[in-house]
């Protein structure tokens, strides 16, 4: 470098005409090459030892599940005209339903609560209601939301395709959508309305093809309009069959409602889940809505299929669920007629005490009857009915009390463990 300093500076001494060779010398010192900088090597980091993993979330326990619950669904359509129309009640008797079950203290809980209960995701009181209105009539949004909103309950509505924007009585979506921000829920009624079973005569494809539109076309729309998941429907008329069931489920539906009322458990089939029609009557002249609030109906069979159909033929029982006789010797019965196609010679009663009873069964009018031929004893019985559907068992039961003076019988106090008798001792 120094050496490099000194020739500039004789360069610059030198007379512009100097000696060449001095200039060439000096160029050639000038241009010599570099010498390249020795790479300096980075000392290897220090190994630090691996600590301890950090441990794993602690998962969030699962909330406790009452497994035994029950739940009824009570089942609405037009809110006008006279009660017991053609699916239509007055909006007085509507108001005095929801202060009924006011009152009675059973709560009402939303379609979500109920399916999330199923799926064992959330607890649900030990009985509890839904409410839900058919159709799309406006008047269930004029009348029913006002009523509903005045007690504070939550209600699924479900709509069909075909009847929604059509002026008049029907529902818009523009309304479907607020009934959506206000919190209700919207559910599928199908696209046309019509029997699920049979395909119309004018639908030129098969029924499979048919059944498959009505199903997944309704539940498009529905979610696309209104940017939500639908995830419940209701049989048209209640009617369904293991066919109807099966493209059910395949069109991605979470639960489907019957019109066949019925208490509902935890594992009740979550294709044939029944409903109370409010504008039936049941066999005796009893209200379908009393029957449901009161929980005195059938209990809803577990796990298979249930081929119940119209809600005017529901089960009812005698004596009713719940209920305490004076008659040491009543006639226990029950109509059939809405668990479906039962495989004939398959249908027994058993009764708790006395086991399997030779009851007499009337096919023409579905009923089930047997009279104790010796009196009962106080205290309390349950009927089982079991059958054959599709060669599949189906089962349902009830609970009633005797006593002569009509009082419920305290429960049968538990048996205590007889104490092991005490050894000798050895002398």
């Amino acid at each position: 470098m120094f050496r490099k300093i000194a020739l500039l500076f004789v360069l610059a001494a030198l007379p512009l005409s100097g000696c060449k060779k001095v200039k060439d010398f000096a160029n050639k010192e000038l241009h010599k090459a570099t010498p390249e900088p020795v790479a300096v090597v980075a000392a290897p980091a220090p190994v630090v030892p691996p600590g301890p993993k950090p441990a794993a979330p602690t998962p969030r326990p699962k909330p406790p599940i009452n497994t035994h619950a029950e739940v009824v669904v009570l089942c609405y359509h037009r809110l006008e005209g006279r009660a017991g129309g053609i699916n239509s009640i007055e909006p007085a008797l509507f108001e005095k339903h929801m202060e009924e079950i006011k009152q009675s203290g059973v709560p009402v809980i939303p379609m979500q609560d109920f399916l999330a209960w199923r799926r064992g995701e959330k607890d649900i009181p030990a009985k509890a209601i839904l409410i839900t209105l058919d159709d799309g009539y406006v008047s269930e949004i004029n009348v029913g939301v006002p009523i509903l909103k005045k007690y504070g309950f939550p209600a699924t509505f479900f709509v069909y395709l075909e009847y929604i924007n059509k002026g008049g009585k029907s529902v818009s979506w523009a309304q479907l959508a607020e009934l959506r921000d206000e919190g209700f829920e919207i559910g599928s009624h199908t696209v046309s309305h019509l029997d699920l079973r049979r395909k119309p005569a004018k639908f030129q494809g098969d029924h499979e093809a048919w059944l498959k539109d009505e199903l997944e076309r309704s539940k498009k729309a529905i979610e696309e309009q209104l940017g939500i998941r639908c995830s419940t429907i209701a049989y048209p008329f209640g009617n369904h069959n293991e066919k109807v069931q099966a493209a059910t489920k395949a069109a991605g539906y979470e639960a489907a409602f019957t019109t066949y009322g019925a208490r509902l458990g935890m594992t009740t089939n979550e294709l044939t889940l029944g409903r109370y029609d409010v504008t039936a009557k049941m066999p005796g002249n009893q209200s379908a809505f009393n029957v449901a609030i009161a929980f005195s109906g059938m209990a809803a069979p577990s796990g298979g299929p249930v081929l119940a159909q119209d809600a005017a033929a529901s089960m009812i029982t005698e004596p009713m669920n719940g209920e305490t006789v004076t008659n040491p010797q009543p006639a226990i019965k029950a109509n059939l007629a809405t668990m479906g196609e039962l495989d004939a010679g398959t249908i027994v009663m058993r009764v708790s005490g006395l086991g399997l009873v030779s009851a007499t069964y009337d096919a023409a009018t579905s009923n089930i009857s047997f009279t104790p031929p010796q009196p009962l004893k106080v205290g309390t019985y349950r009927v089982i009915i079991g059958a054959k559907s599709g060669g599949r068992p189906v089962e349902t039961g009830w609970t009633f009390q005797f006593s002569p003076d009509g009082i419920a019988p305290a429960a049968d106090p538990v048996p205590q463990a007889t104490p092991a008798p005490a050894k000798k001792k050895k002398k």
